[in-house]
């Protein structure tokens, strides 16, 4: 049960046991109106209608065959992308506007994300050569 629900359930609770809706808005629990509303969804559609409902939002521009090329544009690894230059790419492509936040927010739910580039040593130097590095070093130092 989400919290939301809870208090909604419990403002009916409330209201059985026979408190006001000024009553239970000094509770804390809701503002006086949003108890009314409440008490009138119950009495429209029972239980059911106190449960919460699905809030589906905007769609958006982005379809997924956009981000389905823009992730093979990434995968390709021709060029450096950040988020400027894949709204360009997707302006130039598809003629469609879209926000930075809102690329990077449509790409991190395709399960791309963002990871910064940082410098990789090929390998290792040679032990003997990092010895003998270190005690020059503390031959200049020392000034010798």
């Amino acid at each position: 049960m989400l919290p939301c629900e809870r208090k909604r359930y419990l403002v009916l609770w409330h209201v059985i046991q026979g408190q006001t809706p000024a009553q239970i808005a000094a509770l804390g629990l809701m503002s006086a109106k949003s108890v009314r509303i409440q008490i009138h969804q119950y009495h429209q559609g029972g239980l059911d209608a106190l449960q919460e409902r699905v809030h589906p939002g905007r769609t958006s521009v982005l379809t997924p065959e956009i981000i389905a090329d823009v992730g093979q544009q990434i995968a390709a690894g021709q060029q450096v992308w950040n988020s400027r230059s894949l709204v360009a790419y997707v302006f130039e492509r598809y003629g469609v506007t879209v926000g930075r936040s809102a690329m990077r927010t449509q790409l991190h739910h395709a399960g791309m994300s963002w990871q910064r580039t940082r410098l990789v040593v090929a390998g290792q130097a040679d032990p003997e050569t990092k010895t003998a590095f270190k005690t020059d070093l503390e031959a200049v130092k020392r000034g010798l």
